[in-house]
């Protein structure tokens, strides 16, 4: 793991550290997305969605862009990475409906740190070994 990431484990900061080219994009059952993208040292980040919606809605138009940069609206937790050609990729969280809904979205670090959002405004970073134990 990126020692200097897993010490300043912030939300921003692990979003500004996922940078690369995206290897695969495909809708999983029951439409759920799957992200991986592979940093300039070769490494894998996974972007999963779970309870939330994306554009663009067809995965196959991420393949061979690049995550040129990403953010977060700290009070919807809607993710945008921006793309190269001027692209977006937007993930938009549902509506919060019960406690224990799943998480809107995961991103996992290469190192295996995982940050996750939802459900409703909540953010959860930990190990993915650990699978964020706090989450009870």
């Amino acid at each position: 793991m990126n020692n200097r990431l897993a010490l300043d484990a912030s939300p921003v900061n692990v979003l500004r550290s996922m940078r690369g080219q995206i290897v695969n994009a495909r809708v999983a059952y029951p439409e759920v997305l799957h992200v991986e993208i592979k940093d300039s040292a070769g490494e894998l980040w996974r972007l999963a969605t779970q309870d939330a919606e994306w554009s663009p809605s067809d995965p196959a138009d991420l393949v061979g862009r690049s995550v040129d940069d990403a953010d977060i609206d700290g009070e919807t937790g809607e993710l945008r990475c921006k793309l190269s050609g001027g692209s977006l990729l937007d993930v938009r969280p549902a509506t919060h409906e019960a406690e224990d809904d799943p998480p809107n979205w995961e991103l996992i670090t290469p190192g295996g740190l995982v940050l996750e959002f939802g459900p409703g405004v909540r953010w959860q970073i930990g190990s993915a070994d650990g699978r964020l134990s706090s989450r009870a």
